[in-house]
């Protein structure tokens, strides 16, 4: 071999041993920067790639330009099993690799003693849980931003743990969970699930101590005493994530295998309530009614429903629609769920005697025009609402029950008199949530006459409706995402007259039906006939 050809030789194996080693840096640090957000910390990847590339360039010095044939291999390799790794331990929306590789992903996860990820986050101490995408940083209770891995005060143990919580929660506010529970189960488990569009759904399991470092790292973000686990607590902190604040209610207690604790999602920036009432799926006579009586200059509004059906949100939609500027709104809440501008919002408080009876007769001495009482609960509470809807005031409030005649014979029986509910009490609106079905996914099918004579619904008016059937971008559930179903009795002469005598739920009902109510089944109907929801659901959530 010639001079020239041995120059010409060593510059073309010098090249790709630059462009090697080059590459080799490159991705050491995005597996360093990968495994940071997705596991929580950087071990083993990181030290494994940079001690092989000492190792090459040391073995590259020695033998020479035949060390790249070893390289070339070795970092191909290693980088796929990376991710490979990486993808077994995400969502399918934080997977790198192309769907084609799932195959090569079962086989590495069997090797590895575990399956493929099916999309349900299986949290593990700071690492397997963990969720690629916006970062979510947590804040205490003062508003202080805190992160486990770089708080000094803590220990290992529970700094993976405050990372396991992040991953949580980063799962939880991506598949639009409104609640997450963490439950211990026997075998020293920590169940996780998620409450998605109203309906609880696993999301997997932490084992070992790791379940309970996860727990006392959600109790030290709310203020809660880590060391009791006998007596049940609550706490609140919030989670940042991609520019979103989320206000979480913590409420722990014992259980037969160890601690529980659930935690409430809120949107603080209450975005959905700004809008008023035009997002919560009213029907147009309904709405048309509904904000003639919210823009009384006195009145109660009553709405009620069971746990869970939005009758706080309706009812801040309510006030969004009422011009602060010109009106004093003031609102009594148990606790505060979204805060809005320019309205004074006081939470009641038991350990400091603060109770919505109390609050509201101090409020009504600070000369508002508007009211929200989050839930009226007892004789004296109802009593001092309607008396403020009688002098000049309009009042908001909640009531649970399970339909508008029910919440009438409800106050009746906590004792309020029939004079006071037919002077006060203008308006009850009653309400559920309704899954809406998947887009992608929903199936056509042409009812049957029998069900549409029973439903009252004549034949020649509908065609198709439409039922669940699952899809990956709902989760296999048919449902993405939620919409309301309601029923609007205004308080005429007829159901005032009728009071007199103490009357049945039927006979209010029947009363309120002459009036042009429509009932929540009803309702639910015509979102069925709108292809809008299914007919299983609408059972499900308005059945007695």
């Amino acid at each position: 071999m010639t001079g020239s050809a041995v120059s010409e030789h060593f510059f073309i194996w010098g090249a790709i041993w630059l462009v090697l080693a080059a590459a080799w840096a490159a991705a050491c640090v995005w597996v360093d920067r990968d495994a940071e957000e997705v596991f929580g910390r950087t071990r083993p990847w990181t030290p494994i790639l940079v001690g092989l590339g000492v190792a090459f360039l040391l073995a590259s010095l020695r033998s020479g330009l035949s060390a790249v044939n070893l390289m070339l291999p070795a970092l191909l390799g290693l980088v796929a099993w990376y991710a490979c790794w990486r993808d077994l331990n995400v969502s399918p929306a934080g997977k790198i690799l192309p769907k084609q590789c799932d195959g090569l992903l079962q086989i590495v996860g069997q090797a590895c003693g575990r399956g493929a990820s099916s999309g349900a986050v299986v949290p593990g101490a700071g690492r397997s849980g963990a969720v690629a995408g916006p970062r979510l940083t947590l804040l205490k209770k003062d508003g202080r931003p805190y992160d486990g891995r770089e708080a000094g005060d803590l220990d290992h143990e529970t700094s993976e743990a405050i990372t396991s919580a992040q991953s949580i929660l980063t799962k939880a506010i991506q598949v639009r969970a409104t609640d997450v529970h963490l439950e211990p189960k026997s075998g020293d488990e920590l169940l996780v699930r998620y409450r998605i569009d109203g309906i609880m759904q696993n999301a997997g399991t932490v084992t070992g101590a790791a379940g309970r470092a996860t727990v006392s790292a959600i109790k030290v973000l709310g203020d809660m005493d880590i060391a009791e686990r006998r007596r049940p607590q609550d706490g609140t902190f919030a989670v940042l994530f991609d520019g979103r604040k989320f206000d979480i209610r913590a409420a722990s207690g014992p259980t037969n295998f160890g601690e529980k604790i659930a935690l409430r999602l809120l949107d603080a920036e209450g975005e959905i309530v700004k809008e008023g009432l035009e997002k919560f799926g009213m029907g147009t006579t309904v709405l048309a009614k509904l904000r003639e009586i919210i823009h009384r200059p006195h009145g109660m509004l009553i709405v009620c429903g069971p746990t869970g059906s939005g009758k706080t949100t309706t009812l801040y939609g309510a006030i969004g629609e009422i011009d602060v500027f010109s009106r004093n709104i003031v609102t009594i809440e148990d606790p505060i769920e979204y805060r809005l501008d320019n309205i004074s919002q006081t939470a009641v408080n038991v350990a400091a005697d603060l109770t919505f009876a109390k609050i509201l007769r101090s409020v009504l001495r600070q000369d508002p025009d508007v009211i929200l009482v989050g839930e009226i609960r007892d004789k004296e509470t109802a009593e001092i609402a309607m008396q403020a809807a009688l002098t000049g005031h309009f009042v908001f409030t909640t009531l649970h029950a399970n339909d508008t005649a029910t919440t009438v014979t409800r106050l009746l029986d906590i004792g309020i008199d029939t004079t006071l509910i037919q002077s006060a009490v203008t308006a009850v609106l009653a309400q559920r949530l309704v899954r809406v079905l998947c887009q992608q996914c929903k199936e056509p099918y042409k009812p049957t006459a029998e069900f549409l004579k029973s439903a009252g619904i004549p034949a020649d008016k509908v065609n198709l409706f439409y039922k669940e059937k699952g899809c990956p971008a709902c989760n296999g559930t048919g449902y993405r995402g939620r919409t309301g179903v309601h029923e609007l009795m205004i308080i005429d002469k007829a159901i005032r007259e009728l009071l007199v005598g103490r009357p049945s739920i039927q006979a209010i009902r029947t009363a309120a039906r002459r009036g042009g109510m429509r009932s929540l089944q009803e309702a639910g109907l015509q979102k069925v006939i709108a292809g809008i929801t299914s007919v299983n659901e609408v059972i499900r959530v308005t059945k007695a």
